[in-house]
């Protein structure tokens, strides 16, 4: 008996040896923390190493968990005739390009839940009627517009652009995706309707044809109005048009000798870019449409982000912590240009960053955000 037992306890000994084993096995793996400060010094030293010449300014804003966490600033944002400069700084308002379409494509996804309308349905019916579109133009869906896969190879946002496309139809109906700005641009003639249809039916009418100019202003008007009431007032920010202003920055070009352009009035072909704001306000567009509900419900947020409606594929990078998403702004005007950006990172991160000046080639900035971003993550002791 005594045998036994001893037996019995030798082989309860074991098991449990083995259990404990088997519990440090299953020990919590190691964790990685972020740093906004780490963020900061790698974007930092990314832009710098970014080519041979510096930007003449550059602006930066980092988001947390939907709050302000960081900035930081570099150069000049304009110049004067006499030869002075102004310091390039957050609230300093530049061209934002083709960011404005990010903002477009809320503006479309609030008008759609409005009119109980799907992504797929077709466009035709909330285009002018003196637009006189082609069938394959009025076919088009909504998710194929802010998608660039409707087959519209237009850069041109300007009216008279844009009659001319929408008339003739596409170039090739079978190559659908391209990138091109005039999928934004027809939202300027399309969300006045989406707004108040009977209204712009009325408008359209008495203006038409004998007045066109005057009905054309009246939908530029109208598109920006919206997107002031139902987005920019809306998280607190104050007129926000596509104008310059005295605190409008220039764009520059790169190296020795100076030349600098000051972007004009982009009322008239708004919709796929234009607007003008500082760093620090489409820091907060981006965390209003991360954080909150003001602008997009949740679920409109996931199938914008599922769906990359306004969003850039190529700049919505993956990263160490999963899917980014992004829209970039590019312009230039012969030497001088500049560059905008926003992302939203997947732990409540967001970027937004501002280069007035191109250096010959344009700045692979979603790149040099998410290499930045990826370096900020440390292993936890």
């Amino acid at each position: 008996m005594k045998s036994l037992l001893k037996k019995l306890s030798i082989v309860v000994a074991a098991v449990f040896l083995l259990s404990a084993c088997a519990k440090k096995d299953k020990a919590a793996p190691p964790t990685k923390s972020f740093s906004v400060a780490k963020f900061k010094a790698n974007l930092q030293q990314e832009i710098k190493n970014s080519a041979a010449t510096m930007p003449r300014g550059y602006s930066f804003v980092i988001n947390q968990n939907g709050k302000w966490a960081d900035t930081s600033s570099y150069g000049v944002a304009s110049m004067s005739r006499a030869g002075s400069f102004t310091a390039m700084h957050p609230d300093q308002e530049i061209n934002i390009a083709s960011v404005t379409k990010a903002m477009t494509s809320v503006a479309v996804q609030q008008l759609l839940k409005k009119n109980n309308l799907k992504l797929t349905d077709q466009i035709g019916q909330w285009l002018p009627i003196y637009f006189y579109a082609a069938k394959e133009v009025r076919e088009l869906t909504f998710v194929e517009l802010l998608t660039h896969t409707s087959g519209i190879s237009e850069s041109s946002c300007d009216f008279e652009s844009m009659k001319a496309l929408v008339k003739k139809g596409l170039d090739d109906p079978a190559k659908k995706k391209k990138y091109a700005n005039l999928n934004f641009g027809l939202f300027r003639a399309m969300i006045p309707f989406l707004r108040d249809k009977s209204s712009a039916q009325s408008q359209e009418a008495s203006m038409v044809p004998q007045n066109i100019a005057g009905f054309e202003n009246w939908l530029n008007s109208q598109y920006i109005g919206y997107m002031q009431q139902h987005l920019f007032s809306a998280i607190g920010m104050p007129i926000t048009n596509c104008k310059p202003s005295d605190n409008t920055a220039q764009a520059f070009n790169e190296g020795e000798n100076i030349e600098t352009y000051t972007p004009g009035d982009w009322t008239s072909s708004s919709g796929g870019g234009g607007y003008f704001m500082s760093t620090m306000e489409m820091a907060r567009f981006i965390a209003y449409l991360a954080h909150d509900e003001t602008l997009l419900s949740k679920m409109q947020r996931e199938e914008m982000d599922s769906k990359f409606l306004g969003w850039d594929t190529w700049h919505s990078q993956m990263t160490v912590a999963g899917q980014s998403y992004g829209k970039d702004g590019a312009l230039q005007w012969g030497a001088p240009g500049l560059q905008t950006l926003i992302v939203k990172y997947p732990n409540g991160v967001e970027l937004a960053l501002t280069i007035n000046s191109y250096m010959g080639n344009f700045r692979d900035m979603s790149t040099m955000a998410k290499d930045a971003y990826n370096a900020a993550w440390t292993m936890d002791k």
